[in-house]
């Protein structure tokens, strides 16, 4: 972060109108009105009676716009028991200016380190040549299959990119993590993507860009945001429901972790406070949009399907089941960002030597009672 804070200090220092500033073919254009975060929410009280603390680590949350000529963009497969290292379509990505200064984006440090240890023999040494201006989105983590990632990283980062002054029309290509299923190619053409621009990361292990731009700003979903519902209402043209009225209960029973050893007696329960039992694998995205925007009742285990409550109404009644030593924030900030009625109730490991959760269902049938 040294070239950020370097090219910070620049803006600083210059009193032109853009407040961009340029340093050996990188430019840097800050956006420091975007830089806010929801970080105030340290703990909330659950159902149960115990406090939950939320993992608030520090990260980067200078806001802006990076350009480089000539610059590079490398994409090397995860390896062994990293938990992206099963998608054939996950990579790390590292993005080097055109002298080999590595460029502040994502969580990825240290890539002449992996240099050394030998991982640049899965990198091609001829880079796929791309003319014109490309923008890079997303790539914060590694895995390429992430439905909240893919919504709250890469969509974002293109709002963020316009609000920023940069314009589709202008760009030649857009680079992203991209395997093509269903649900990706639905939400690019709900936010105007075009699929001719798209070039995978996974595509090329080298790239070079006659120019990059890369959306600096905090990612992932520890830090969040203040403007992320609204952009993403936005960006893809949410029409909200007239009314809200439906209780859903998000089911886990097709998910291949935190699965929930005693789900079978919690939907029992739930059927009989007239809760519809959903898969959101079962819907396309515009389908998932309309089906929470009419909801006044969302209780879940957490997953990447409650990053559909960026389109729940104001005042619906949200239930998170967070697992034991998992306190993500991150459904906690969009309820927060959506003026949602937001309760927490914590499932625990069965035992130690099992992945498998368990709920207590007593907290769980005092909340339904109050309904």
């Amino acid at each position: 972060m040294l070239l950020l804070r370097i090219l910070n200090r620049l803006a600083s220092w210059q009193q032109q109108d853009t407040g961009a500033v340029n340093l050996a073919g990188i430019a840097w254009q800050p956006q420091p009105q975007m830089a806010a975060t929801v970080d105030q929410i340290l703990d909330t009280p659950t159902l149960d009676n115990n406090q939950l603390q939320w993992d608030r680590p520090e990260v980067p949350t200078a806001a802006g716009l990076l350009s480089a000529k000539a610059a590079h963009v490398i994409a090397i497969k995860p390896r062994g028991e990293h938990f992206a290292a099963q998608d054939p379509h996950a990579r790390q990505i590292y993005a080097l200016s055109r002298r080999g200064v590595t460029l502040p984006h994502g969580r990825r440090k240290g890539f002449w380190g992996k240099f050394l240890r030998g991982r640049m023999r899965e990198v091609s040494l001829t880079p796929q040549q791309l003319t014109g201006r490309s923008l890079l989105l997303g790539a914060y983590y590694d895995d390429c299959n992430n439905y909240y990632h893919f919504w709250a990283d890469v969509m974002a980062d293109l709002w963020f990119a316009q609000r920023a002054g940069v314009e589709l029309a202008q760009l030649d290509h857009i680079l992203l993590p991209y395997s093509g299923c269903r649900w990706q190619q639905q939400i690019l053409e709900l936010c105007g993507i075009d699929l001719n621009k798209v070039v995978p990361l996974s595509a090329y292990s080298h790239l070079r860009c006659a120019e990059l731009i890369l959306p600096l700003r905090a990612k992932g979903s520890y830090r969040t945001p203040v403007w992320l519902n609204h952009a993403l209402r936005e960006l893809s043209h949410f029409n909200p429901a007239k009314s809200a009225r439906r209780r859903l209960y998000i089911a886990r029973l097709d998910a291949s972790k935190r699965q929930l050893s005693n789900e079978a007696e919690i939907i029992s329960l739930l059927q009989q406070h007239h809760f519809e039992i959903i898969s959101c694998s079962a819907f396309n995205v515009a389908e998932q949009q309309q089906l929470f925007s009419e909801a006044a009742v969302v209780i879940a285990p957490h997953g990447a399907a409650l990053t559909n409550l960026l389109w729940c109404a104001p005042g619906t009644r949200i239930l998170e089941f967070v697992p034991e030593g998992h306190h993500n924030p991150g459904f906690r900030d969009l309820a927060t960002l959506g003026k949602l009625d937001y309760a927490v109730l914590q499932s625990y490991r069965a035992d130690q030597e099992s992945t498998a959760l368990q709920l207590e269902l007593a907290p769980l049938q005092q909340y339904l009672a109050e309904l």
